[in-house]
């Protein structure tokens, strides 16, 4: 088993845990990192609306992984699109931004598993 941190580690939220297992890949959570987003925006300036990820991507806000994110994002990049995506789930520990703001970047195609009360709050 590989564990992989891409946030949530000396900070405070962006809890982005990749295990992997084999051939298996399942994200635990996909969260923000406050101070890493604070760096870059604050209550008057915000990420753009009209560029979809492009600027959590070229901040370094959410990881470089090939085959997770969205086709119609990827698209508005002006990147590659793949065919399947590159993990098989993701498993939400809870609603909060610091474990699930950026799931709405990710692939539809890939599940996310929650309890039925974060289902709702989303």
């Amino acid at each position: 088993m590989k564990l992989s941190f891409y946030g949530g580690v000396q900070e405070i939220g962006g809890n982005k845990i990749l295990l992997e297992d084999d051939d298996i890949r399942i994200f635990l959570d996909f969260g923000m990192s406050f101070s890493r987003y604070g760096k870059f925006f604050e209550e008057y300036l915000k990420p753009r609306v009209s560029c979809g990820m492009g600027d959590f991507a070229r901040m370094g806000l959410i990881p470089q992984i090939q085959g997770i994110y969205r086709e119609d994002l990827l698209q508005l990049l002006g990147q590659s699109v793949h065919a399947e995506p590159a993990i098989d789930a993701v498993l939400l520990s809870h609603m909060h931004l610091d474990h699930a703001a950026y799931v709405s970047f990710l692939d539809e195609r890939i599940p996310i598993y929650c309890t039925e009360i974060s289902r709702l709050a989303s």
